[in-house]
Formats: structure tokens, sequence, C-alpha cells
């Protein structure tokens, strides 16, 4: 005997056995077979080390960690003594150094007024001597006056010829050069702005916007060139690193578009974002120590490769990102026809800071000067 509610209550199982099974079938159609989703992804960014160009003893330490700083602003300043006796010392050179050369074009223009008058005295025994010729065959003058005039000649072409090599001496000295471009005078100049500079360096400055971590810096410790101080981490300028198996490659694209969540601010966030570029190579392949594969007891791993994914600036100013953090990575890999592999050849700077050529400001006016007072 049928019954009519059974009969109801299996078409009704089975109208929805298959409405949801046709929902599933359309969301795989239009959404998931379109995208590709990891949740190993990281945030990425830039962890400026600094470390001073010259060594010395710390006296002044202006930030710590979690401060936000400002690009040029001055963090840790270094004892100066050592830096302002080595200024002065090599302001004392370069006045030095200016007048000896200044001595030399004034030593040169000596040598060439005394060359003229050699040569107004060789012109003159020459003159002597020819009158002296003449006079002998008619024996006006004694041959004795003859022979006097005949030696004055000679001592006078040969003082010329003695003044003419010093002149050319002292003139290879400050040949084809002025006071201010004489080699002596540039090499005292380039020491000054050394020193110059060096004392300028004992104070460190930010290189860029942004926040302090890492700070190892001790008041009174003596620091070298090359011991990291602290760093700064430009929050502004992040990116994800997502690590998609490669099986997911396939028809990933670089400009794809990719929705980003992050755990802190969970689905109530959603970040915009897209790929700016494949890895070259699987996170196995940089590790330190690299896999082995050929030693018999091979098991195959699907391997990660790693794509960088650029975040909208706007969304990370309202919603702030920390170095490290989880994140989920979702691209639409409808539109696959761009590179999977970056082709730019254009080489310029990705990143700059402009900080440290302020450090020179001053020195060329300060050797100006001192020439100037010096000539």
């Amino acid at each position: 005997m049928n019954d009519p509610r059974r009969k109801k209550l299996f078409f009704f199982l089975f109208s929805s056995i298959l409405l949801i099974t046709l929902l599933v079938f359309l969301y795989y159609f239009f959404v998931l077979r379109n995208e590709e989703y990891t949740d190993d992804a990281y945030v990425t960014g830039n962890m400026v080390q600094l470390t001073s160009q010259v060594s010395g003893t710390i006296v002044s330490i202006n930030t710590d960690n979690t401060d936000f700083v400002k690009k040029g602003q001055i963090l840790i300043a270094l004892d100066p003594t050592d830096y302002k006796i080595a200024l002065e010392k090599s302001r004392s050179s370069l006045a030095i150094a200016t007048r000896q050369v200044a001595e030399m074009f004034q030593k040169l223009e000596t040598l060439r007024n005394e060359v003229r008058v050699r040569e107004s005295n060789l012109l003159k025994a020459a003159q002597d001597y020819e009158n002296r010729v003449k006079l002998v065959q008619i024996g006006a003058v004694s041959k004795e006056e003859f022979e006097h005039a005949e030696a004055a000649l000679q001592s006078a072409g040969a003082l010329l010829i003695a003044k003419e090599h010093d002149f050319l001496g002292q003139d290879l000295l400050v040949k084809n050069t002025t006071i201010k471009d004489h080699p002596l005078v540039k090499k005292a100049a380039d020491e000054f702005r050394e020193a110059y500079v060096n004392l300028s360096r004992c104070k460190i400055a930010a290189p860029v916007d942004g926040y302090i971590a890492k700070r190892s810096a001790q008041i009174g410790e003596f620091i070298q060139k090359t011991k990291p101080l602290l760093a700064v981490i430009p929050l502004n300028d992040i990116w994800v690193e997502a690590n998609f198996k490669e099986t997911q490659l396939s028809q990933m694209r670089i400009g794809q578009r990719v929705k980003i969540q992050s755990d802190i601010y969970g689905r109530q966030v959603s970040y915009q974002g897209k790929i700016l570029g494949i890895g070259a190579g699987t996170g196995s392949v940089f590790s330190i120590i690299p896999p082995q594969n050929a030693t018999g007891n091979w098991i195959k791993i699907v391997q990660r490769v790693p794509v960088k994914v650029a975040v909208d600036s706007d969304q990370v100013a309202d919603f702030p990102l920390r170095l490290g953090m989880s994140m989920q990575a979702t691209v639409d890999i409808k539109n696959s026809k761009g590179e999977a592999l970056a082709r730019q050849t254009e080489i310029k700077p990705i990143y700059s800071t402009n900080v440290y050529q302020t450090q020179e400001r001053g020195a060329s006016s300060e050797i100006e000067e001192i020439i100037e007072q010096n000539l």
C-alpha cells in the first residue's frame, strides 16, 4: 500500500538533494573554478637596518621601539669631539696649502722677471761684444778688454740658461692650474670635505619614514661602522607573500586581482590587491639546506612557490598591518591572458633616500671661504 506522505517526503528529499547539487555545481562553475586560495600567506615589507657611517661613542638616543619617526629625523648622536679636532686640522692644512700654492705662483712671477733681466743683460753683453769685435780689429781697444767682453757674453748666456731652467722647474709646479684648482689645494680641500662629512655623520638620521624596531644601541657604547643599531620599518610600503602550490600556478598571471584577509580583522576587512610577480623558484630551493632527492628514499611533496601581491595602500592606512602577520589570499584567475613571469628590462631605483646627500651641504662654501682668507 502506497503512503502519500512517504511519496511527498521522498520527493522533497530528492528535490532538495538535486537543488543542493545544482547550487554546488553552479558555485563551482562560476566561482571556485576561477579562484585559487591559500592560507599560507604572510605580510612582508622592508626592514631598514640602520648602521653608523663612522665609529664613535653613543651620547644620545632619541627614539625607542614602536616609535614613529620621519625621514631625516636624528635618531642617535655620537660623541663629535675627535671629528671636530680632525676638522680643525684639515682647516689648517687647507689654509697652509693655499698659502704654499700662492707662494709658488708668486715665485713663478719673480723668476719670470728675473729671466727678463737676464735676457736684457745678455743683450747688453752681446752688443758690447759686437762693438769690441770691430774696435779690436783697428786697435781701439785692448785684447784684454775684448776678452773680458767675450767672457761677459758667455757668463750672461749661462746665467740666462740657469734662470730659465729655474723658471721652467717652477712652472711645472703650477702649469695649467690656478690656486683654487691646484692639486695641493684640491687634496687639502678633499681632506677638509671628508672631515666635514665625518663630523656630520655623528648625527644618525632616519633614511625613511617608519616605525622603530630591534633597537640594540645603548648610551656610552662604542660602536663600529658595521654594527646594526636599530631597524626602521616603513609600514606604508608592504606587500603579501602568498605561497601557492605548484598545481595552482597554471592559470596564475601577473596583474590578476587578489582578495586578501588577515587574521587580525577576519572577514570584516577584505583588502584589494593584485599580483606583482611570481617567484622564480620554490621555497625549498632557497632554504639553508636544499633537499637532496638523489638519496634513494625520495618522497614526492607538492612544492610551494611564493607569489608577491600588492595591497591597496589606502586600505592599509585605515587598517594597519604588521610584518609577519598571517593572511589568506584568493586569486581571481578568470583572466589568464597576462604574463606568468615579468619581462621588464628597465633598470631604475625601486627605493631611494636623499638623507645622506645633505651631509656635505655647507662644505663647499667653507672651503671657498678658507681659500679666500689665505690668498
